[in-house]
């Protein structure tokens, strides 16, 4: 014969009402911190949007950029440590921090992205859109998602790691022509395979 199963029974009284409690506490605490954090993400793709992702910070002095990155680690500390009240301030005291990097990056003659880029119809019918530098390419490729965006920079490491004897023999003869230009790149024609008959 089965043993009956018992079920548990709902806590009642003072626990209950403590669990309770500490579930809409905990549900108050996320929803501040999404809140924050939503208003957080907001304002930093608008300085991304400008200055491309992770490059304000680089166009300020040391001292400035440490002390960016000092906030940027009391923001995901006060994340870490789920209190509402905390990010809240710290996500204020961040966005801040992005507006006075920005200022400072201008006053040192810094400029925000432009969207600049060299396009090339591609024979498959694509269009390839070249840029200055990564950031640039990073403002061209969320700007025009059907294009094909490369920097100059990434370019140069293709066209460096590309060790093949074909893209040897047209650095040699565009060495040895100045001025001469790829119109075409074929594949490599495959043998077909010989359906002999083996003589042994």
């Amino acid at each position: 014969m089965k043993k009956p199963v018992r079920t548990k029974t709902a806590d009642r009284g003072v626990k209950a009402h403590m669990r309770r409690q500490d579930v809409r506490l905990n549900q108050i605490q996320y929803e501040r911190i999404q809140s924050a954090l939503t208003e957080h993400d907001k304002a930093v793709s608008e300085y991304e949007l400008r200055w491309g992702v992770d490059r304000l910070q680089e166009l300020v002095s040391p001292e400035l950029r440490e002390r960016f990155y000092q906030q940027r680690e009391r923001l995901n500390a006060a994340i870490d440590s789920n209190d509402g009240k905390d990010v809240q301030h710290q996500v204020q005291v961040s966005i801040r921090s992005y507006a006075a990097i920005e200022k400072a990056a201008i006053d040192a003659g810094a400029k925000p992205l432009t969207g600049e880029y060299w396009e090339c119809p591609m024979p498959s019918g694509k269009v390839l859109a070249i840029t200055r530098d990564v950031h640039e390419a990073g403002k061209v490729a969320r700007e025009n998602r059907e294009m094909v965006v490369y920097s100059i920079g990434e370019i140069a490491n293709i066209l460096d790691a590309d060790l093949s004897e074909r893209a040897k023999k047209i650095e040699q003869v565009k060495s040895i022509f100045p001025g001469a230009t790829v119109t075409d790149v074929k594949p490599k024609p495959v043998k077909e395979m010989i359906d002999d008959s083996i003589p042994f």
